[in-house]
């Protein structure tokens, strides 16, 4: 774990817990990024991205820094969605509509030729596509996607994040890629 996260960490401790909006600054794109992948909602992503960061101040004091800040602070936001998704409370938005405020869903999926309107569009489509069947699988099938293939972590850690076994990443992510493959041949 950087230094600066465990100093941060102590000092909020300690009573210092202005310097907690340091931690959220570094790592509010990071759990914002999560909890959109993994709800497609904007309005219930910045409220579980609030929520996560909550309840992580509260519980600075179980932090254990022989793991990295980050690995625990994917825990704490993986749990909240899973908690929400369990309730069904979230109330997801369909892909093909634009979004109210706008913003378009540039996640990198899918590369093309900026410049040529038919590609943006044909590629628009397939983001579209992509998201849709992500939203459409399991959700241990769908975290696992997004935190490899979105958030771009290792096995090791997707391993630590989600308290599995390496081998048990490897075939967790093997199934949600079938059932991702399966859902999109279907369509």
């Amino acid at each position: 774990m950087p230094q600066d996260d465990l100093k941060i960490i102590e000092a909020c401790l300690l009573g210092n817990s202005r310097v907690f909006s340091q931690l959220i600054d570094k790592y509010k794109s990071m759990v914002y990024n999560l909890a959109y992948r993994m709800c497609g909602n904007y309005h219930d992503s910045e409220d579980i991205t609030q929520e996560a960061f909550v309840k992580t101040y509260q519980s600075l004091s179980h932090y254990n820094p022989a793991f990295r800040f980050s690995t625990w602070l994917y825990q704490i936001t993986l749990n909240i969605i899973r908690d929400r998704l369990k309730k069904k409370n979230l109330e997801s938005i369909s892909l093909d509509k634009p979004l109210p405020d706008g913003r378009a869903i540039k996640d990198g999926l899918v590369s093309g030729e900026e410049g040529n309107p038919e590609n943006c569009l044909e590629n628009q489509l397939r983001k579209e596509k992509l998201m849709q069947a992500i939203m459409n699988l399991p959700v241990q099938y769908r975290e696992i996607i997004v935190l490899r293939h979105l958030q771009d972590l290792s096995y090791r850690e997707l391993s630590s994040i989600l308290k599995i076994s390496p081998d048990t990443v490897k075939v967790r992510l093997f199934r949600a890629r079938e059932q991702l493959k399966n859902i999109l041949e279907k369509n």
